[in-house]
């Protein structure tokens, strides 16, 4: 494939022209895994890192937690919940390299069949049910406040205040 046509081929994946790079992400982490209870905004943001720091020619990424850390300018005890939850949801598998001692992670791939992921996590379909009654509770509310509203406005096109 010529660099001109990879770099078109590229540029389909954003919305707008970016030459610096760009982390690709599955869909499923964020129609899926965010409502886990323990997948946080710092979770996402380690797995994103770890995404971007994925080596091709290794097959996995190896930045330190203190790297991480300083990165996405958060803990490093944060970096290790985070990692321990991503382990623990399935999206990473952590291995320590003989040769330099330190932590590699390499991605699995996600769940993308919400079915099969409720199975798997079942406090994540809880945490998606409690979310979606709390969304039609507000929906509910936002419909009675334009009601009253309207309610109102017509009386004051009336005179009627």
């Amino acid at each position: 494939m010529t660099e001109q046509k990879q770099t078109i081929d590229e540029q389909k994946v954003l919305p707008f022209k970016y030459d610096a790079g760009w982390t690709g992400v599955p869909n499923a982490i964020f129609e899926l895994y965010s409502f886990h209870p323990k997948f946080t905004g710092a979770t996402l943001r380690v797995y994103l890192y770890l995404l971007h720091r994925f080596n091709h020619t290794e097959g996995y990424a190896w930045p330190t937690q203190d790297q991480i850390a300083d990165a996405l300018c958060v803990s490093r005890s944060t970096v290790v919940t985070a990692i321990s939850t991503l382990k623990e949801l399935d999206l990473i598998l952590v291995n320590r390299n003989p040769t330099y001692d330190n932590d590699v992670y390499f991605f699995k791939r996600p769940i993308s069949n919400r079915t099969a992921f409720d199975h798997k996590f079942p406090d994540a379909l809880a945490k998606r049910i409690k979310h979606e009654r709390s969304r039609l509770a507000d929906i509910q509310q936002r419909h009675e406040r334009k009601q009253a509203f309207e309610k109102i406005q017509a009386a004051a096109k009336d005179g009627l205040l």
